[in-house]
């Protein structure tokens, strides 16, 4: 005997169907996402060692922590940061770099760097009061989130095979680092007597602000034609 679905059994059946199709689309939507992440990491790494061919796995540490969180730290006293500014400025040699880079992905911050001010294409002033504005944007790392990210981030730089210096030590470090809490670090010494780096994190909507007022475009094409760089 032939026993056809009422409708209650199509009605359950269409809704099962229903369900396991928006279970796979959630499952292919989640696996393309994962992709782009880690296809998005993969070329950040990529251009910081195309630029800094010296940089150690804490280098690439301290830019995705910077895209993340920017300087931090939030700067209580304006006054010492300008003072501590205005020294670096004094103290340093132009190397000519007149291009702001990317932290990390580039999705929040970037590195502008000092020589602008230096050889007078940004005013101090207008530079250190951009630099302030994104300052004030500070947001306290979120140690658990940020350790869960750079997880991820590392995941993706050891299926590279970068054969970076020290790697399995600084590693080590970051990760003793992590589980006491901490986040923040400097540049690597092999990071900084190579490239003496001098710059100040922005946000990039406030560095995007910044370089429209002042028509940097322009100025560093007329710098360039000059120098004949």
């Amino acid at each position: 005997m032939l026993i056809l679905p009422n409708n209650k059994n199509i009605s359950q059946m269409k809704t099962m169907n229903l369900v396991s199709v928006a279970s796979c689309m959630i499952l292919i939507f989640f696996i393309a996402s994962c992709k782009k992440s880690e296809n998005e990491i993969r070329l950040a790494i990529e251009q910081q060692l195309q630029l800094y061919p010296e940089s150690t796995l804490q280098d690439i540490y301290k830019s995705f922590f910077q895209d993340e969180y920017g300087p931090g730290h939030l700067l209580h006293n304006t006054v010492a940061a300008r003072n501590y500014f205005e020294r670096e400025l004094s103290q340093m040699v132009s190397q000519g770099n007149y291009r702001p880079e990317p932290c990390g992905r580039g999705k929040n911050f970037v590195r502008a760097p000092l020589d602008l001010v230096k050889d007078g294409l940004i005013p101090a002033d207008a530079y250190f009061s951009a630099f302030m504005a994104g300052a004030a944007e500070f947001r306290e790392p979120d140690i658990e989130s940020w350790r869960e990210n750079w997880g991820k981030i590392l995941h993706a730089i050891e299926k590279i095979d970068l054969q970076l210096m020290n790697y399995e030590k600084d590693k080590r470090m970051l990760s003793e680092m992590l589980a006491e809490g901490k986040t923040m670090v400097h540049h690597s010494s092999r990071y900084g007597e190579k490239y003496r780096p001098h710059y100040r994190i922005m946000t990039r909507a406030a560095w995007e602000k910044l370089s429209m007022e002042i028509n940097l475009n322009d100025k560093t094409s007329e710098k360039t034609t000059t120098t004949g760089e």
